[in-house]
């Protein structure tokens, strides 16, 4: 199983609609691979995304990864072309996570072990991510073997950017995991302005030696409507920003 953190420790940076596009583009692209997406963020952005509700008892993400519930409990299905995804959901519940981890034997290695408890295979793991630096997000990256950054073009990418590199290191040290560091995708990008382009070119030069910096995903009003018609963005034939992340998603199927 091959297993995608889509993660940035700033929020608003398009880290949703990546793992949703990247998900259902693998879908897609691969009609015959088994693909998960797991909504890790308390919020529960992907569940609005979808207009998802909690099933079965409402056991959701934070049910499996705190109380070890059935893994099935939590999966509700996602209509992608002629077939569909697993989606796990979240909810509020997984705020509270930290603290009901607290005393977990290698609390920071739970997901891994409720992943081959339950003996979980699919072909490809997709994890969106709350940009929140807690145990929850540390779970992700101790499980993760690949890590893409979403970033906007803005003043702060890079010190954002600089501090998941330095997690890098911190897990290889403290865990027995080396994740590799797939690349950093500029998101919401508007080529008309200065500042996009400066911060653009600035990422290039400070992280093109150490991972791929791929080609930005513009700004486009497509991804809004997306959300609020509950469809893909590949529904939209027109959207920049759908021919743009199908080129990110075969990038990433070439590289993984």
């Amino acid at each position: 199983m091959k297993t995608l953190l889509v993660t940035n420790i700033k929020g608003g940076v398009a880290k949703s609609s990546t793992a949703v596009a990247i998900a259902t583009g693998l879908k897609l692209l691969k009609p015959e691979s088994k693909v998960l997406l797991i909504d890790g963020d308390p919020q529960g952005s992907i569940k609005t995304y979808f207009g998802l509700k909690l099933q079965n008892s409402d056991k959701d993400f934070s049910s499996f990864l705190v109380e070890d519930t059935p893994f099935e409990d939590a999966i509700q299905k996602i209509p992608v072309g002629d077939s569909h995804i697993d989606v796990m959901i979240s909810s509020r519940k997984l705020s509270e996570a930290d603290i009901r981890m607290a005393a977990f034997h290698r609390r920071e290695e739970t997901l891994k072990g409720r992943f081959k408890k339950q003996n979980i295979q699919y072909d490809y793991c997709i994890i969106d991510s709350s940009p929140a630096m807690n145990l929850v997000l540390l779970n992700f990256m101790t499980f993760a073997d690949y890590w893409l950054i979403p970033a906007t073009m803005d003043a702060f990418a890079i010190s954002n950017i600089n501090y998941l590199f330095e997690q890098k290191k911190i897990i290889e040290e403290f865990y027995e995991k080396s994740p590799t560091i797939l690349g950093i995708v500029p998101t919401m990008f508007d080529k008309r302005t200065t500042v996009s382009q400066q911060a653009y070119e600035a990422i290039k030069a400070k992280f093109g030696n150490k991972c791929r910096v791929f080609d930005p995903i513009g700004v486009d009003s497509t991804v809004k409507k997306a959300q609020i018609k509950k469809q893909l963005i590949y529904d939209f034939a027109e959207s920049r920003a759908a021919e743009g992340y199908k080129n990110l998603t075969e990038n990433l199927i070439g590289i993984i």
